[in-house]
């Protein structure tokens, strides 16, 4: 007899045997044995959980030939006294049990066939006639339409029983003829259990870490688990190893793992680099050892945040200890910055001529990420500058307000470094500036003023004329600007032609600069009188021989310079452009043609030297 894979050598032959899907089984159990059948069911789940073998189980429970009625422990394969029904049904031959497989007979033409025209014919030999279609979200529209009518009111003694793993593609109307049920992926000590049971009765010696290492590469499917623990067996023989197991199946083993978090948490990208390299002289899929490293961030997030629950991290590579460890390592925000930069390196990895680089770079990321400052802690120091700023406190100044004296203590300001700075501008020695005293708090509300004489300022007196006439000073002659109302720069445009946009940042942007220079945006007292100080500091003509006080210079006033008149550019004339007509509904060469014979868009775009990127009809 040939060799049979263990996936079908051990599937389950009764309700029991299902593995993680007890509430469906006994769901069925009890329809049976009450006698409260559906005439149509519906089985959705991932890959490999049971769905098919539920199917075929409950084909056997409704036609096995040992009781007279539906029978809730249907034969098994190898009983000796195993009736023909189930034995046929086990091995997809039976003449009443049709199992159709709706991704390769899809078209309406198919279901006809297959279905419609026979639905009507008594079974054979069995009770029930049942229609088992496995992906049947793989039928066309027109397929499921022709099964409406009849998967509502089918014959008596039909049954169908439908099963697919994309549940969202199955039409509304489909499903509401059907009882749903849902399987679910199977926990991993499951199916460790279930493996266990398989290798002691094939007398196979593996120790409980290798078969975890299968178990877990199963990804909650009991198929897949068992098709890769075929796959170790046939590598490495009747006595398998975690080695055996890595190494077959090209997974990275628990020591990697551990290899490669320890160089993430002390910043160390050679180890990493080590660790691809390892990988890559072992022939090991690297978008697999992608996967693995986002499933161990996972479980380290899942691990952390769950304050440990082992219930939600049964499926970890590592033992609770070893997570309780390495997750301490890491912030919950650096596992998510983690899990989201690795999956962006995975999906890179699909289409990567060289998976090796894209996986080192991508190592090597994570390493440079835990120099990232967190986010909370930045928004912290923001709150921290916005409230000093907000009681006008400078940030700079923030830091050394301890050591500034008390708020009642007076300091008196030293008129020195002002006089210093007053000789660029010829300051009188008539003019005297009094010490103020400031009162020393946080902030200062007002400023004493020095009270100014009369005649401590100086007189301006008018030059006089060699002839001995007074002349008057001459003026400052400016540009002559007035060319700018001949020209014709921009025809008018109506304001509600024109678009303004609002921009917060910069309309505040003088206020916050303000503010962060230690200004509270107050209006200042006495803000007239130092409007006129100033104004007779900037009215002083520079002293001479002809009067007013000097500063010991014995030179003449500087005569005023003669500023040069601005002569104006020349434009040339630009031609007149006729606008062509536009149609009711124009096209987008149309509008930019009228665009551009516009007098007003040709102007603005030679002035600012713009060009045309979109035109819209309003």
């Amino acid at each position: 007899m040939s060799y049979q894979v263990i996936a079908r050598k051990w599937r389950p032959q009764t309700f029991e045997e299902v593995t993680g899907q007890e509430s469906i089984t006994q769901t069925l159990r009890n329809a049976l044995e009450h006698d409260r059948l559906h005439h149509a069911y519906l089985f959705s789940g991932a890959r490999g959980v049971g769905k098919t073998t539920t199917a075929r189980l409950l084909a056997k429970a409704l036609n096995c030939h040992k009781t007279d009625k539906p029978n809730i422990l249907p034969c098994r394969t190898d009983d000796a006294d195993a009736c023909p029904s189930c034995i046929e049904i086990s091995e997809s031959r039976s003449m009443d049990v049709l199992e159709i497989d709706a991704a390769s007979h899809t078209g309406v033409d198919d279901i006809r066939d297959t279905i419609l025209e026979g639905i009507n014919i008594r079974p054979a030999r069995d009770r029930y006639k049942v229609f088992i279609i496995d992906e049947v979200h793989m039928l066309s529209k027109s397929s499921f339409n022709a099964l409406l009518k009849t998967l509502e009111e089918p014959p008596p003694n039909v049954m169908f029983v439908m099963a697919t793993t994309e549940l969202h593609k199955v039409p509304e109307t489909i499903l509401s003829r059907c009882q749903e049920f849902e399987f679910r992926t199977i926990p991993l000590q499951k199916i460790f259990d279930r493996l266990r049971i398989i290798a002691d009765a094939e007398k196979i010696e593996v120790d409980d870490a290798a078969l975890k290492e299968i178990a877990r590469s199963g990804e909650g499917s009991m198929r897949d688990a068992q098709s890769n623990f075929d796959q170790v067996i046939s590598f490495s023989g009747e006595k398998i190893s975690v080695a055996d197991v890595t190494t077959a199946l090209g997974l990275a083993g628990s020591e990697m793992l551990i290899k490669l978090l320890s160089a993430i948490a002390q910043k160390q990208p050679k180890t990493a680099l080590d660790v691809v390299a390892d990988l890559t002289a072992r022939g090991q899929d690297l978008r697999n050892f992608c996967r693995d490293l986002l499933s161990l961030f996972r479980d380290l997030l899942v691990f952390k945040v769950s304050g440990g629950d082992e219930k939600l991290s049964e499926s970890a590579a590592l033992t609770p200890a070893e997570l309780s460890e390495h997750a301490a390592n890491f912030t919950e925000s650096d596992l998510v910055r983690f899990f989201n930069s690795l999956a962006e390196t995975e999906t890179k990895l699909r289409e990567a001529t060289q998976a090796r680089y894209v996986v080192e770079i991508g190592l090597v990321k994570l390493i440079e990420m835990r120099s990232v400052t967190a986010v909370e802690t930045l928004l912290e120091r923001i709150a921290g500058l916005e409230q000093r700023l907000s009681g006008g406190i400078p940030a700079a100044a923030a830091a050394t307000q301890s050591a500034s004296p008390p708020s009642g203590e007076k300091k008196t300001l030293n008129a020195a470094p002002a006089a210093k700075e007053s000789e660029a501008f010829d300051q009188p020695e008539s003019v005297s500036i009094e010490p103020v005293e400031v009162i020393a708090n946080d902030r200062p509300d007002s400023v004493e003023l020095p009270e100014f004489v009369e005649a401590d300022l100086p007189r301006i007196d008018p030059e006089p004329d060699p002839s001995g006439s007074i002349q008057p000073k001459p003026e400052k002659t400016g540009y002559d600007l007035s060319f700018l109302d001949s020209l014709d720069l921009l025809p008018d445009i109506p304001s509600e032609d024109l678009e303004h946009a609002d921009d917060e940042w910069l309309d505040n942007a003088l206020d916050r600069k303000l503010i962060a220079s230690g200004d509270d945006l107050r209006p200042l007292e006495n803000a007239s009188d130092l409007v006129a100080l100033a104004l007779n500091r900037r009215s002083q003509p520079d002293a001479g021989p002809s009067g007013g006080h000097s500063n010991g210079n014995a030179s003449a006033a500087a005569p005023a310079r003669e500023t040069a008149v601005y002569t104006p550019p020349v434009f040339e004339p630009e031609a007149e452009i006729e606008r062509p007509p536009l149609s009711a509904e124009p096209t987008e060469e149309e509008l930019l043609a009228y665009a551009n014979a516009d007098r007003a868009v040709r102007a603005t775009l030679r002035i600012f030297r713009g060009s045309i990127k979109e035109v819209r009809k309003r």
